[in-house]
Order: C-alpha cells, then structure tokens, then sequence
C-alpha cells in the first residue's frame, strides 16, 4: 500500500484514475454463461447491481468472476422479493475487486433460483481502470 506524506497529497497523487464501465445482463438460465472479457491489468474498483425485478415467491442469487474464481467479484448476491433498483454488492463482493488481473479473464455469471418462481433479473455495471505493468492499485 502506497503511503503519501502529507506534502505529497496534492494534484498529481494520488493519482487520478479514468475508469470503464462494462454493463452486463443478469439471467435467470445464466450457468457459467460468458458476460464480457476484463483485460489483464485491469483492477476492479466498482460493482453497482440493478435489479430490474423483483424475484418471485423467493430470493434468487448470482456469482459472478472466471474460471477458477467464480465468486471473484460477486458472491452470491441475493436478488430479493421485495426490492428493484440500484445497489452496491456490499458483504457480497469478490475477493478480486481492487486486484490487478494478472491475464486477460472472462467474466462468468451463474444464477440460483433457489424458490424463486420468476423474475430477480437485471444488470451489473462493472467499473475498472487498467494500472500500467509497472504500477499496482495505489501507485
């Protein structure tokens, strides 16, 4: 973790970051379904989930990360009966967010319906920067 001095902080640090946002849909029949490519060194600062609708009868949820850490960046997010609308993943976020990819990965999704009947769709907006080689999170 970068430390900074008080006479450091300024303008140029710590740095300004220019994030993309990749928008991905949510289904109900998402297993292992491919949702969009992150490229290597790209570092995931933000997941904003839109639930769209409600679930029905009971709370569905989803994963979503790669191969080999498919809860990376969303673990189990419930999709609720109650509720539509915009949310961050809170408790439910990935152990890889704020981590530099060290390879290009694809982004799964799977979806449980548990006892949900229908509905608890919608969309999840992931927000990255790319650091370059020579550079981690907080440089």
């Amino acid at each position: 973790m970068a430390n900074f001095t008080a006479a450091q902080v300024g303008l140029s640090y710590p740095k300004g970051r220019d994030l993309i946002t990749k928008i991905i849909p949510i289904a109900r029949t998402d297993s292992s379904t491919p949702k969009c490519v992150l490229p290597k060194d790209a570092v995931v600062v933000g997941l904003h989930v839109y639930q769209a609708t409600a679930a029905v009868t009971g709370a569905a949820t989803f994963n979503l990360g790669w191969s080999g850490a498919t809860t990376g960046l969303i673990n189990a997010y419930s999709m609720a009966t109650t509720s539509t609308g915009l949310a961050n993943p809170g408790a439910q976020t990935g152990t890889s967010v704020f981590t530099k990819l060290t390879a290009d990965q694809v982004v799964l999704s799977t979806y449980s319906v548990g006892t949900s009947t229908s509905g608890g769709t919608g969309y999840v907006a992931i927000e990255y920067f790319i650091a370059p080689s020579n550079e981690q999170v907080d440089d």
